[in-house]
């Protein structure tokens, strides 16, 4: 691996338990993960418990987290291919999760980022209803023939997993460093001064 990519590796993956002042470069995905920490009650810098949380947007960041990590996956950002990259993801990253279950997270991330709702339809006309619970249970649990449980902590376990299974992957493969390549100089980083 050359040097750049492994410097773009590094600073992608960085620890979001370490801050760091600005002004300086931040992954894309450092800032999601400490966000995201936020919104689920969790001070970033220390792991404890903080007296807020904000569930919806602590969900939606894990979900956009995977949309960023789609891209890097399959380096691309092609129009029309959302769901493909964010349902490959899923499927090959976050442990243990169905085809079924991959396609109902999609359809979560649709209603959340799409209307700040818990309400999907896809283009054959299935309806999706969300309920959001904290509390580490199943990932996914139906509710009935068009309404699903999502544990969002659980969620969060499954996304951070995925990503160090993802980190380790790239880092011996190199048609995945040729995929995070094409996508690091779009999303890869921001610099906040």
């Amino acid at each position: 691996m050359n040097d750049p990519t492994m410097t773009n590796i590094d600073l992608f993956f960085e620890d979001p338990a370490i801050y760091h002042a600005p002004p300086r470069s931040y992954s894309v995905l450092y800032l999601l993960r400490r966000d995201i920490s936020v919104c689920l009650g969790i001070d970033p810098n220390s792991g404890n418990p903080i007296n807020f949380q904000a569930l919806l947007p602590g969900a939606m960041a894990i979900l956009a987290g995977i949309d960023l990590l789609g891209k890097f996956l399959a380096g691309n950002d092609n129009i029309g291919e959302v769901g493909k990259r964010f349902k490959d993801f899923v499927s090959k990253y976050l442990q243990a999760v169905s085809p079924t279950d991959a396609t109902i997270l999609y359809q979560l991330r649709n209603s959340l980022l799409h209307s700040f709702g818990l309400y999907s339809e896809d283009r054959k006309g299935n309806v999706y209803k969300f309920t959001l619970s904290a509390t580490q249970r199943p990932l996914v649990q139906p509710l009935g023939s068009d309404n699903y449980l999502v544990d969002v902590r659980t969620l969060r376990s499954q996304f951070e997993t995925g990503i160090a299974n993802y980190q380790a992957d790239l880092k011996s493969d190199l048609s995945l460093q040729t995929c995070f390549n094409a996508m690091f100089s779009k999303y890869g980083a921001v610099c906040i001064g």
